[in-house]
């Protein structure tokens, strides 16, 4: 994380759920001007990641809404209502595309999932006062809990109420409470902490390309997690497998704000590596479990006779995965020091996986430090 970045704290929350999820979510910021790319020695032969292809956005209704005497718009698209009270122009343009291609994103970048069970409702307000007066009228006597919480917003019920903190920085957030959105108005059971907070990370990535209109949906591509997971490896501040999918974002945060932001970043990593490490090893279990959560299998798969509405998250690893635990712990530890090795910020920029990054490059400078072969006479 750099120097001038700042962290956003974004409140999740379903009023039926369980206490984890009352807690600030910090995300590292972007700044809201997007940064220099790094200098990336090309690696001849070398293939950047193809960005999903999404379908175009249906043409959405829009009608007028006024909120605390501000203009703003309802843009309703199938399955979604976007609520947008914003000064931005571009923002205000932006957001209605983004949150739909954002749910297009979660339901195709790990297999086909569902449709959402029910609209998905989205407030983002241009000011924090006309979010603190939405939230005071919406919330009544709970509001208080809320408006407590700091920047950003939070979600109840698969509502995500927010508010611009510039466009960089609301577009992360828009991304990352999209899912649990999603998961909330989807899924059949709720996927451990563990999963369900890794994932919302793993659908931040992004960019915007031809002038920001262009959404590219690239889950390696996020900046702020690669710098903090580097910092965690540097300074020591890793923490073992079973304490990772044991713990919970409160339990973090009881050990302070870094002990948080180390927690989302490690997670961000765990998603990868189930998705890509080991050859792809897991990545069929890891797919299986999001599937069987949203469609309402798991515990069946599990062998469960009762149904918990939270899955402890050390059985749901153990018995999806199939490995004994220190050895995938190990695994997942060796795979973050190469995730974060020398270099690896140019993969991230890119959007790419940074092992497999690596190893291009150094195919590619070992084939051109080859003699060229002898000629023959």
């Amino acid at each position: 994380m750099n120097a001038g970045a700042r962290s956003l704290p974004v409140v999740r929350a379903r009023r039926r759920a369980l206490a984890w999820l009352l807690v600030a979510l910090p995300i590292g910021a972007c700044t809201s001007v997007a940064p220099s790319p790094p200098a990336v020695e090309a690696t001849p032969g070398a293939v950047r990641p193809e960005p999903a292809i999404l379908p175009a956005m249906p043409q959405p209704t829009i009608e007028p809404w006024v909120f605390g005497g501000a203009q703003g718009s309802i843009v309703r698209l199938p399955g979604l209502s976007i609520h947008v009270v914003v000064r931005d122009r571009w923002l205000a343009d932006t957001l209605p595309r983004f949150a739909w291609q954002s749910m297009q994103h979660y339901r195709t970048a790990l297999g086909a999932l569902p449709e959402p069970r029910r609209p998905i409702d989205t407030y983002i307000f241009g000011k924090r006062s006309q979010w603190e007066q939405y939230t005071r009228e919406a919330l009544r006597d709970s509001a208080e809990l809320y408006l407590g919480m700091g920047r950003g917003g939070y979600t109840i019920e698969g509502r995500a109420v927010l508010y611009d903190i510039g466009p960089v920085d609301t577009l992360f957030i828009v991304a990352h409470e999209g899912w649990h959105q999603y998961t909330q108005s989807t899924f059949v059971e709720q996927l451990p902490p563990w999963m369900e907070e890794g994932l919302a990370t793993f659908m931040e990535g992004h960019r915007m390309r031809n002038e920001r209109t262009t959404i590219e949906f690239l889950p390696w591509r996020n900046l702020e997690r690669f710098s903090e997971l580097r910092s965690v490896v540097r300074e020591g501040r890793m923490v073992s497998l079973g304490q990772l999918v044991s713990g919970t974002p409160q339990s973090f945060l009881g050990d302070g704000r870094d002990s948080l932001l180390s927690y989302y970043a490690q997670v961000w990593a765990l998603m990868h590596f189930l998705n890509e490490g080991e050859g792809g090893r897991y990545r069929a279990a890891f797919r299986q479990l999001i599937d069987d959560a949203a469609n309402g299998r798991m515990a069946d798969r599990m062998g469960l006779v009762r149904r918990s509405r939270l899955m402890p998250g050390r059985l749901v690893l153990s018995q999806y995965f199939k490995v004994d635990e220190r050895e995938l712990d190990r695994q997942y530890q060796a795979f973050v020091k190469q995730v974060v090795a020398s270099g690896a910020g140019d993969a991230i920029w890119l959007g790419e996986n940074p092992i497999e990054f690596a190893a291009r490059k150094a195919a590619a400078a070992s084939a051109k430090a080859a003699p060229a072969p002898a000629a023959t006479p």
